[in-house]
């Protein structure tokens, strides 16, 4: 009988496999960046052999780390490194399955019109899979400390891209309804390849930090609150929700009409009996705020967004609407009792709110 190798064989066997997995995947998001550069389909054809190569190399990762549990027991860090491998070899091996589909539409069909636009956004996520590539086998971890802020440039990317085929999809023919499905499957495809390079570095910083002190600095989702008065109701019901939300979300505010010069900080008296601290939030409007990880859009009193504002707004945010927080920001600023039964109202919305947002963050 064979004799079993040590636990640090094993472990050095694991992350050699996974090495020879990313480099194919690697050698195929190069081969795209090459095709939109100067394209050659001839090259394309590649990444469709390496996509078996790299299936194959996943169930040999799986059977590996299983021998690891099976005969070593693994405890602490080990532990910790054959169960991320684990993890990364699946998040890897679905880069290649996008990176294959890409290869596959752009065999068929022409490098889409908006070829700058993708090439960006292909670099970017190359070098999101490059700065998780280089954490994991030579050890950097500084590398991946931003990796959520450089996944938001491709995300932004994305959305430009959507609303362009949006755009597209107005004339309403057959040739233009191709194009447009071409444009977003492609973008998606690419926003997909960069939340799995965030997963993969997510992966890396558990393995070596362990989950009580992971460094990663995760992104904030962003809550947006909108008015149609200027923003003054927009902030002080951002300022009611903030002391209890500040940690997991960002709260900006926004309206669609002109911006106001209330100031909030009239309202420290009448907010003092809430213990509530008056914030004072930047006014913007729809055109302008960041929508990056928006995870909600609150729309405060009875108003619609048009046409052009709603195609702004990512087709990921939820958009909730408050008809009932409506009232002139000068009327309850006048009127203590007037403002009380505003307070009310809104303390039961924001309680309600939190409450979601804290389960939310449970379940990730």
């Amino acid at each position: 009988m064979s004799r079993i190798s040590s636990l640090e064989m094993q472990l050095a066997n694991v992350k050699s496999l996974l090495r020879t997995m990313c480099d194919a995947v690697h050698a195929g998001l190069q081969t795209l960046v090459q095709h939109f550069e100067h394209p050659n389909t001839n090259r394309l054809i590649k990444i469709v052999v390496l996509d078996s190569e790299i299936d194959n190399l996943e169930r040999a990762i799986d059977a590996s780390i299983l021998q690891v549990f099976a005969t070593q027991q693994p405890l602490g860090y080990e532990l910790r490194l054959a169960y991320a491998c684990a993890k990364i070899a699946h998040h890897v091996e679905r880069i290649g399955d996008a990176v294959e589909s890409l290869a596959r539409q752009l065999v068929n069909g022409d490098v889409p019109e908006q070829k700058e636009i993708f090439l960006e956004m292909l670099l970017d996520t190359k070098n999101l899979f490059e700065r998780s590539y280089t954490a994991m086998f030579d050890g950097d971890l500084s590398l991946i400390q931003e990796i959520h802020i450089l996944d938001d440039k491709v995300d932004l990317k994305q959305r430009e891209l959507n609303l362009i085929a949006k755009n597209i999809l107005k004339k309403a023919n057959k040739k233009s309804i191709e194009k447009a499905l071409k444009i977003i499957s492609m973008s998606s495809k690419l926003e997909k390849i960069a939340d799995l390079c965030c997963n993969w570095a997510e992966q890396i910083d558990f393995a070596e930090n362990g989950m009580a002190r992971r460094t990663l600095r995760k992104r904030k989702y962003r809550l947006v609150f909108i008015d149609n008065i200027g923003g003054m109701i927009a902030s002080l019901v951002a300022s009611f929700l903030y002391k209890n939300v500040k940690d997991i979300v960002e709260l900006s505010v926004i309206t669609t009409q002109s911006i106001k010069s209330n100031n909030i900080l009239n309202f420290t008296n009448l907010l003092v009996d809430y213990e509530i601290t008056p914030q004072i939030f930047p006014i913007a409007r729809i055109t302008t705020v960041n929508w990056n990880n928006c995870l909600m859009l609150i729309k405060l009193g009875k108003f619609e967004l048009s046409e052009e504002e709603s195609d702004i707004v990512p087709n990921k945010t939820v958009q909730i609407h408050w008809p009932e927080i409506m009232i002139d920001p000068i009327d309850i600023e006048n009127d203590p009792k007037k403002f009380k039964e505003f307070a009310n109202v809104l303390t039961r919305r924001t309680n309600q709110l939190a409450q979601i947002i804290a389960r939310t963050q449970e379940q990730n």
